[in-house]
């Protein structure tokens, strides 16, 4: 191990002891005694928007009535399940963006949403039928521009709150694509195509899978990643992304 990676390593295990030590809210700096079973005050989890109530069967995003949103009934997702426990609008919008932009610890509180959802959804198959986890990643120029993937930082704190195995590394971003926040549905679709390849067939071949990202929009992303994951063979693919765009007029 050159010192480098050394030094990632011992910072990532500061980072995960740090995590589990404090008072305060993660988002504002607010006291919080219950820390970290509750990682967030109430003043901020009143501005959090979450994903209950209704929500559409496939994708998982908040829908205006019970059913299929109408962008999975006009065009089905590659991957089997989408969870997210957030919505993306108000201060979901702002954690998200602050995680991106170097508040690494925000991974913690969006993980323990993700694994609630996660338990709420699997259930016991959870522990007998274990899936692994794999983030959708960036290219490596991308990495080092950035510094990190928040889509790692996410499923690496997933797994060690879940005890899941993290395999992310086996699905690669062989191309820089456009940034997608500009781009419609359809451009969305073609900026991703053959974007992302998997390096170890073997490694998800008749594995359940958790696809981990930041944010679902449109999902194209998750679809893309879904199709090249199952080509390699995995059997199912949950598309689990903190926040979830909800159904729009």
């Amino acid at each position: 191990m050159n010192i480098k990676d050394w030094f990632l390593k011992k910072t990532e295990a500061f980072r995960a002891a740090r995590a589990n030590v404090g008072y305060s809210c993660d988002v504002c700096g607010r006291e919080v005694f219950a820390y970290p079973k509750t990682r967030v005050c109430e003043k901020c989890l009143s501005r959090i928007s979450f994903n209950d109530g209704l929500t559409c069967p496939l994708c998982g995003r908040k829908t205006l009535a019970a059913g299929l949103c109408l962008a999975c009934k006009s065009s089905p997702p590659a991957f089997d399940k989408g969870l997210s426990p957030l919505v993306y609008a108000r201060g979901v919008s702002s954690i998200i963006n602050r995680l991106k932009n170097g508040q690494r610890h925000l991974c913690y509180f969006i993980a323990d949403e993700c694994v609630r959802t996660l338990n709420a959804y699997m259930g016991t198959s959870l522990e007998e039928d274990p899936p692994v986890l794999i983030a959708v990643p960036m290219t490596k120029q991308k990495i080092e521009e950035r510094g990190f993937n928040q889509a790692e930082e996410i499923a690496k704190a997933v797994a060690q709150k879940s005890g899941l195995s993290d395999l992310t590394g086996v699905l690669f971003k062989a191309r820089e694509t456009s940034p997608q926040k500009d781009l419609s549905a359809k451009e969305r679709r073609e900026n991703v195509s053959g974007a992302y390849r998997v390096k170890n067939r073997e490694a998800c071949k008749g594995k359940r899978v958790i696809l981990i990202d930041d944010v679902m929009t449109t999902s194209a992303t998750g679809n893309e990643c879904a199709k090249v994951l199952k080509r390699a063979g995995a059997r199912e693919v949950i598309f689990l992304t903190a926040a979830s765009l909800k159904e729009q007029k």
